[in-house]
This record gives structure tokens, sequence and C-alpha cells, in this order.
């Protein structure tokens, strides 16, 4: 390997990192506006079940009013208005962290047995 494919090579990995950090601000940068686009909305999920293959129902805040609408492969459907004493919010449990290397060591655990 020469000079020359040193060069290539480290040309390669140079464009490798740089898309690297395109792709990561990039996803950064839409994944905020989607999130704070969906948090000053006016329309908010609060529940869904899934009732078959393609199909919910889920219950969702309009400006001030709770409907139910039922959600197939290419259409939503009206189900109904609720009282908004009949709506339980429920409040977001906290988030399970996965730590990589103890899921690594289960799995080996589990093909060592």
């Amino acid at each position: 390997m020469g000079l020359d494919g040193f060069v290539q090579l480290v040309t390669v990995l140079a464009i490798f990192v740089f898309v690297l950090v395109i792709t990561y601000f990039t996803t950064r940068l839409v994944g905020g506006y989607a999130k704070n686009k969906v948090i000053t909305g006016n329309i908010e999920l609060i529940d869904s079940i899934k009732i078959a293959p393609s199909g919910y129902i889920a219950v969702v805040r309009v400006a001030s009013k709770y409907i139910a609408v039922g959600i197939g492969k290419n259409e939503v459907n009206f189900l109904c208005e609720l009282p908004e004493d009949d709506v339980t919010i429920r409040e977001p449990g906290p988030v399970m962290k996965y730590d990589f290397k103890e899921l690594i060591e289960k799995a080996r655990g589990k093909i060592g047995k």
C-alpha cells in the first residue's frame, strides 16, 4: 500500500465522518423542530390501543374537546365526543434507559447456556 492508497483511505474516512456529523446535526434539528411543533399545537394524542393489525382506537384532544377516533389503514373515522370528566389522563411514567453493555452481557449469558 503506497502513499496514494493511504491518501485515498484517509479521504474516504474523512468523507464518512463528515457525512455522519451532518446526519447527526440534521436529525437533532428536525427532531427538535418536530417535538416543539407537537407540544405547542392544539391537538394532542391522549391514548390509543391497537384493535386489529392495521386498526386503532384513539382518544384525541382537539382544542378543549375530547374525541374518540377509529384509525384504519387508509382512513380516520369520528366515533364520538367524550365528556371531559370521562377522560383519564395518565402521567407519563419514568422512561426506561438501557445500558448497551448490560444488554450484551445478558445476550452472551443466554447464548452460552
